[in-house]
């Protein structure tokens, strides 16, 4: 009687591969908890290693699934029930777990994120007005959530937040800048894992016309400065369009009348990007009746209320404000438009020119910005009477000049 022998193939199986070269090699080839696995060994001898330890992780993998405690089959099933309307399975859920709320588990909180960020913006020199607004509007938002994690955080609860309905559009926009600045920079140190605040819905704001004055209200202006040491501040802002932070930080070294240009340098500059501003010739005619060797251009002290009073002079004010004593004078206070040096410059320098590239270099912004806010506001004509304003020949005070061009 002959017995028939049956030959038992282990597991993983052992390929044996040969290549045109006429080489051999052994390969393992399998599949482990859904995973592909295919490896290749120089000899027969590491493939069966290899099989041998891939037998025994499986074999002690099985052997574990029998071996867990009854309160953890109760779990397990549970938890599957709760993912099999999703269809996802424990083991995916316990990986989103460990890959989005235990890797944040050991991060900083928002309070103490929002200090990081602060710090690292006076160490990277940044200037004192930017971390003032960043402590300002990181603040509020700490005072919600300084304790939590930002990964905790939900979108909803982030837009919710930002819908604070005692807030303007624009206020909320700004604040929602900020928090998403915040986010990159936790993103960038794995605090968190994107930067959902870019998610949240912002208000939509209408697009104003920017606000300037009139060649009357710039003669005004012009007449009540003249004689105080205000007047560089006008007329460099009505002129030449530097911002008035700018100007604040320029000294008058930087002020080359002989070469005819003001040189913005990166200390000064709002973008820290240097640039050099031609002074048109009723810039210059003005500069010259003021100019200083040294110093600032912007006496600092008292700064702000010395500003107010030029401007109350020239009758700028709230509507309806007026004084008893400009009521009798027959005075209405007139709106001063945000930004109003600035736009006034840009304004009426584009429509005189109608070359944005060089007053978007003037400016220090580009020429899509100039295209869109100030194209078309007031005629060359306008632009023609706005740079006739000369200061006076004879004395000081009497800007005949100016009213002529007023007049025309």
């Amino acid at each position: 009687m002959t017995t028939a022998k049956t030959k038992i193939k282990l597991w993983p199986p052992i390929h044996v591969l040969t290549y045109t070269s006429g080489e051999r090699r052994w390969q393992v080839a399998c599949q482990v908890n859904g995973k592909r696995v295919r490896e290749v060994f120089a000899t027969k001898g590491e493939a069966e290693t290899r099989a041998a330890e891939i037998r025994l992780k499986v074999g002690n993998e099985g052997q574990a699934a029998f071996n867990i405690s009854p309160a953890l089959r109760v779990e397990a099933v549970e938890s599957a029930a709760l993912l099999q309307p999703h269809g996802a399975t424990i083991r995916e859920a316990c990986r989103y777990y460990v890959d989005h709320v235990l890797k944040y588990r050991n991060a900083p909180t928002v309070a103490e994120i929002v200090e990081k960020l602060i710090a690292d913006t006076v160490a990277a020199g940044r200037r004192e007005k930017t971390t003032t607004d960043l402590r300002y509007r990181l603040g509020a938002f700490a005072k919600t959530y300084g304790t939590r994690k930002l990964s905790e955080i939900t979108l909803p609860e982030l837009q919710a937040w930002s819908n604070d309905p005692t807030l303007s559009a624009v206020s909320r926009r700004h604040m929602l800048t900020k928090l998403s600045q915040l986010y990159h920079y936790a993103e960038k140190h794995g605090w968190c894992e994107k930067n959902i605040a870019a998610y949240v819905a912002r208000p939509s704001i209408a697009e104003r016309e920017p606000g300037f004055l009139t060649v009357a209200q710039a003669a005004r202006l012009l007449e009540c400065a003249t004689d105080t040491d205000m007047l560089p501040y006008v007329v460099l802002g009505l002129f030449t369009g530097i911002r008035t932070n700018e100007l604040e930080r320029l000294t008058w070294d930087k002020v080359k009348l002989s070469e005819g240009v003001i040189i913005i340098d990166g200390a000064v500059a709002k973008t820290k990007s240097r640039r050099v501003i031609d002074l048109n010739d009723t810039a210059k005619d003005w500069v010259t009746t003021c100019a200083k060797f040294t110093g600032s251009i912007v006496d600092p002290v008292n700064f702000r209320k010395r500003k107010d009073a030029l401007l109350r002079a020239a009758r700028f004010g709230t509507l309806g404000k007026e004084t008893k004593k400009e009521k009798a004078a027959g005075i209405t206070l007139e709106c001063w438009p945000e930004n109003a040096l600035r736009h006034t410059a840009a304004t009426y320098t584009y429509a005189l020119s109608q070359d944005a590239v060089r007053v978007s270099a003037m400016l220090g912004n580009s020429p899509d910005v100039l295209h869109r806010h100030y194209r078309g506001l007031v005629t060359k004509a306008d632009a023609e009477r706005f740079f006739a304003l000369r200061p006076a020949a004879d004395a000081a005070g009497k800007i005949v000049p100016m009213k002529q061009a007023v007049n025309q």
